[in-house]
């Protein structure tokens, strides 16, 4: 197996949109062999603007193909099928679960557990997303312009809730590590009411996000090799291996050996230094 190696796949965005957008990350894999890549669930809310060529994500019930320019997914707790002809090219924005509402106006929970064209939301702003990143050629440029589009269209003033906003903080910088009671607690909130208020924000509960931030570190640990799989569970929170096992089998379906085997596009990412979602927003 070929893959390409572009250098320049990882930016930063402008200081301004740090609250609420964590790194771009660039994508160009070619030299596969034709055929799907998982979507695994995430902190992040997946945000992609294709080059060249659409996106094309598989209903894994019934086999129709949807095709994006511009994709908006929320949090979710399955994995998405993509199908490619052996080869992808875009550009990831890792939106933290505040993001849509700071940039749509919306809350995250319109996402959960499904993907939207950004077109059905503002078709002006997915059109100038789109043709300008496939204008230019270099990722710094690309980069750039994200940049300007969403320096644009950001309101800083809106914002979740403070006690649901702290509880996601929370959780993620304990890498889902904290009990939800303790979380609860810090906002000042009883668990039932910190479930209803963060569920109607993020579209998941307390709990399912601590699973999700906990799976995304150690899903991006293994294709590493950062120690056995063992280490790798013991390291990101879980009581052993078989937990960590169980959550891949609820998240992806695959256990984590089967799952690296079986995406050639998860493997090219980890071996081209291209991982997209490598860096998450905790906004």
């Amino acid at each position: 197996m070929s893959a390409s190696r572009t250098d320049g796949l990882i930016g930063r965005p402008h200081p301004s949109l740090r609250p609420f957008v964590g790194d771009y990350v660039g994508y160009d894999i070619s030299g596969v062999p034709a055929g799907t890549h998982l979507g695994l669930p995430s902190g992040t809310l997946t945000f992609i603007v294709s080059i060249a060529e659409p996106l094309c994500q598989v209903d894994a019930l019934t086999g129709s193909r949807e095709h994006f320019d511009v994709l908006l997914a929320g949090l979710h707790l399955r994995s998405t099928l993509i199908a490619h002809p052996g080869a992808m090219s875009g550009i990831q924005i890792n939106f933290s679960p505040s993001a849509p509402r700071a940039f749509f106006g919306i809350p995250a929970a319109e996402f959960a557990h499904h993907s939207v064209d950004l077109a059905r939301i503002s078709r002006p702003l997915a059109a100038e997303l789109h043709e300008r990143v496939n204008r230019e050629t270099e990722w710094s440029a690309r980069f750039a312009a994200i940049d300007d589009v969403l320096m644009r269209t950001i309101d800083d003033a809106n914002r979740p809730r403070t006690e649901v906003a702290a509880a996601w903080h929370r959780i993620a910088d304990s890498h889902g590590g904290l009990p939800v009671s303790l979380v609860a607690d810090h906002v000042g909130w009883s668990r039932r009411h910190l479930g209803s208020q963060f569920r109607s924000e993020y579209g998941i509960g307390p709990k399912d996000a601590a699973r999700i931030v906990r799976f995304d570190r150690a899903r991006r640990l293994i294709p590493e090799g950062r120690g056995s799989l063992a280490e790798i569970a013991v390291s990101c929170g879980y009581a052993d291996q078989a937990h960590l096992n169980r959550d891949f089998q609820d998240f992806v379906g695959l256990s984590p050996s089967r799952w690296l085997a079986a995406d050639d596009v998860a493997r090219t990412r980890t071996e081209g230094t291209d991982s997209v979602g490598a860096a998450s927003a905790r906004g």
